[in-house]
C-alpha cells in the first residue's frame, strides 16, 4: 500500500491501493481496480474510475464523479455527487 502525507499540489493519480493523509490541492483520480483511503482534504474534484474503491473520511470542495466504484463517505462533499458512464 502506498502512503502519501503532507500536502500534495497539482493532478494524483492513483493507480494502486494508497492511502492520502494531509491535503491535495487539485483533482486526485483513482483508476480501475486500486482502493483508495482518503483522510485529506481535497480542494478539486475527486474522480474514481470503474471497479475502483474508496473510503472518504477527508472534507471534498469540488464534485465526485463516480464512473463504477464503490465508494464509502464518511465526511462532507461540498460539491456534487454526479454518476457517468464511461
Amino acid at each position: 500500500m502506498k502512503l502519501l502525507i503532507g500536502k500534495q499540489s497539482g493532478e494524483v493519480i492513483i493507480e494502486q491501493d494508497s492511502i492520502i493523509m494531509g491535503s491535495v490541492d487539485g483533482t486526485v483520480t483513482v483508476l480501475p481496480g486500486a482502493k483508495l483511503e482518503l483522510t485529506a482534504k481535497v480542494s478539486g474534484d475527486l474522480i474514481l474510475k470503474s471497479s475502483s474503491h474508496v473510503s472518504i473520511r477527508g472534507q471534498i470542495e469540488g464534485n465526485v464523479y463516480d464512473e463504477g466504484a464503490k465508494i464509502e463517505i464518511m465526511s462532507e462533499v461540498k460539491g456534487e455527487i454526479v454518476k457517468r458512464n464511461k
